[in-house]
């Protein structure tokens, strides 16, 4: 088996309430519709994840448990994380095992491009997949839910 990464920025969100904090957003319906169409996706291309790290906001732990049944560890760090956090957590993937960053921007389009060489736009919902291979992460697709998949 190869050593897989899909990094994934939460579906659409939105305010309840001007009061609302940004933590506590949850999934539009939209968001909630999106997210099964990037797990039948992930499933089509064989990019299904043994483990799933992911931010501690509402909205990302939503997007998690309507993309599919996988075990997952909350990261408080991938909210407003930075670039050195993330590598920090890619660094430290599993080999042979494929794995989910799912969190937010800028940091999902900051991680997709150090990792890949090209800026890549990751709105809602969207996942960059890489393999790693010869002590490179190669990508290999961007799966965007506003575009068929």
């Amino acid at each position: 088996m190869s050593t897989q990464l899909v990094v994934m920025r939460h579906a659409t969100s939105g305010w309840q309430s001007s009061q609302q904090p940004d933590h506590d957003r949850t999934l539009t319906e939209e968001g909630r519709d999106e997210t099964p169409r990037m797990a039948k996706a992930l499933t089509d291309l064989d990019y299904i994840p043994d483990i799933a790290y992911i931010s501690s906001s509402i909205r990302t732990q939503e997007t998690c448990s309507l993309l599919m049944d996988i075990p997952f560890e909350i990261r408080p760090e991938i909210y407003c994380a930075s670039l050195e956090t993330l590598m920090t957590m890619v660094g430290g993937i599993e080999p042979n095992q494929t794995t989910l960053i799912l969190g937010h921007n800028p940091g999902c389009e900051l991680l997709v491009a150090t990792l890949s060489g090209d800026f890549h736009q990751m709105p809602p919902a969207t996942c960059a997949l890489f393999i790693h291979e010869g002590g490179e992460w190669n990508l290999e697709a961007i799966l965007r839910s506003n575009e068929q998949i």
